[in-house]
């Protein structure tokens, strides 16, 4: 995934620390070729890439599932309703595997919610896809000029573990 978000011209990421994540963002942090901006909730990350696009920046948000939730006003007025892209990588929450009941309701609405958002979103099951998948939404998104969302299954990353 660094190596494919790099290689499709992506300049900044915003996100919220997560456990799922964090390896990502570890391999991110310590490649320097991108500036990573640690927000302390999703909508405030979703802005930072919104003012990065304006200052000519191709961005990334990074989030787990249940920030969507968060996102969404955000999301309506500010990328959409401006017609902003970015890319979204959400680790997926609330779904196959999961050990937090709270979180399930969110991650069994989310295709729904992406849907009726107008947002396109993909899951990535298997490594192999993830370089077709990140080259064809980056398209996408800036060829739209709308977000996408490549959502992290649980098949792919594992999921968050029980401690």
């Amino acid at each position: 995934m660094a190596e494919s978000l790099k290689s499709n011209g992506y300049q900044m990421v915003a996100y919220v620390p997560d456990e799922v994540a964090d390896r990502l963002l570890q391999l991110l942090h310590r490649d320097g070729a991108l500036t990573m901006v640690s927000a302390t909730r999703e909508e405030e990350a979703l802005a930072i890439l919104c003012g990065g696009f304006l200052g000519g920046k191709k961005g990334v948000l990074v989030m787990q599932g249940s920030g969507l939730g968060n996102s969404i006003n955000a999301l309506c007025g500010l990328a959409i309703g401006y017609q902003i892209p970015f890319l979204m990588v959400i680790s997926e929450r609330g779904r196959l595997g999961e050990f937090n009941s709270v979180q399930v309701p969110l991650g069994r609405a989310a295709p729904r919610i992406f849907e009726a958002l107008g947002v396109q979103a993909f899951w990535i099951n298997h490594p192999e896809e993830i370089a077709p998948i990140v080259e064809g939404a980056t398209k996408l998104a800036f060829g739209g000029g709308l977000p996408v969302a490549l959502i992290l299954s649980t098949a792919l990353s594992g999921g968050k573990t029980w401690r």
